[in-house]
């Protein structure tokens, strides 16, 4: 018996990537998508998809998911922008009343990514739409969480460059590797996928072809996801649009605690992400794109210079950067193998 599936703001571009892993996925099956017009079908939105799930306006979510939950488990994913998600659940929420503890939610935005409220309001330049509800979610990097997202019914996914931040970093900081005598340096390259699906002068996909530049020079709002990940460390992250439409290449530049060499390191990824089916350390070999877009894994690799310790970090920002991230943790909040409908193979060619 499949699990229905609920996606709000349906027209975005993670939430086709959602519903695209959705179609393949054998205990989820899109129920319904949530749009502005609420007419027609999720393939009328996404031709790529051949869902015939019915798209739905936000009058009548409330109804469906409730007759869904009659029936059983129920999942709804959170595909809005920045800023509407948490005003868009509490919506949702009150007109679901008591039945809404029983509705597993994974949100794709920033909404409910950062704990503490006056840090939101600091990052993202308003305050919070919904502070008491911060406490109910859970942060959702499962390779440093997944005990925590297994057992949540209210799961934010990561930011893009904020899962390839913490996969390169977490481990040095959480073993004692690396210090804060400098800031952690972290430069990173993403596709114009990490713009979403509305074209803009300065991110549309012909305007990055054959174009290499840097942004956010003066500081990115995805520090803030690591800062929360490693408490007092100082990180500057200087991200660049890359000339390709998918994938995030990151490299972390840490200064080594004293008598730290690189195989202490390499032993402490290794350790790391050992049982991590998405996530994979390579000592020897720097990651490619290539090898890791089109599937849900991160491909990790270091090396040590003159007292500093350089990570590299290579993900999808689409898939383990975004959508398919959700996906591993629905798969972990319903008591499945996190690697249930998710690719693990990258497409070679791009």
């Amino acid at each position: 018996m499949t699990t229905p599936l609920y996606v709000y703001g349906a027209s975005g571009l993670l939430a086709g990537e959602l519903m695209r892993l959705v179609e393949a996925h054998p205990n989820f099956e899109l129920a319904g998508a949530i749009t502005r017009s609420g007419e027609g079908t999720v393939c009328d939105l996404h031709p790529n998809l051949t869902h015939a799930a019915p798209l739905l306006k936000k009058e009548a979510a409330a109804d469906a998911i409730l007759n869904s939950l009659a029936a059983g488990p129920c999942a709804l994913v959170l595909g809005l922008p920045h800023g509407e998600s948490a005003s868009a659940w509490l919506a949702l929420e009150s007109e679901l009343g008591d039945a809404a503890c029983e509705l597993m939610v994974v949100d794709l935005s920033a909404d409910f990514r950062l704990s503490d409220a006056d840090t939101y309001a600091a990052v993202y330049g308003k305050e919070h739409p919904a502070p008491l509800t911060l406490d109910d979610w859970t942060y959702g990097l499962v390779e440093h969480g997944r005990e925590a997202v297994a057992s949540s019914k209210r799961v934010a996914a990561p930011g893009c460059f904020a899962t390839a931040m913490q996969l390169a970093c977490v481990p040095a900081f959480k073993g004692g590797l690396v210090t804060n005598a400098s800031p952690w340096l972290c430069n990173a390259v993403t596709g114009s996928s990490g713009s979403g699906a509305t074209a803009k002068a300065a991110t549309h996909h012909p305007h990055r072809h054959g174009n290499f530049k840097a942004y956010a020079r003066t500081g990115h709002r995805h520090e803030a996801e690591l800062l929360q990940a490693c408490p007092e460390a100082s990180v500057q992250l200087m991200p660049h649009s890359g000339p390709f439409a998918r994938g995030i290449y990151l490299t972390a530049s840490m200064p080594l605690a004293a008598g730290v060499t690189q195989a202490d390191a390499s032993a402490a990824y290794s350790n790391a992400y050992d049982d991590c089916p998405f996530a994979s350390f390579d000592a020897e070999t720097a990651p490619e794109l290539r090898a890791i877009v089109g599937s849900n894994r991160a491909a990790l690799s270091l090396v040590e210079r003159d007292g500093w310790l350089h990570v590299t970090c290579c993900i999808d920002n689409i898939l383990k950067g975004g959508s398919g991230q959700a996906v591993q943790a629905l798969n972990l909040m319903h008591d499945l193998p996190e690697t249930t409908g998710l690719p693990t193979a990258g497409l070679g060619v791009c």
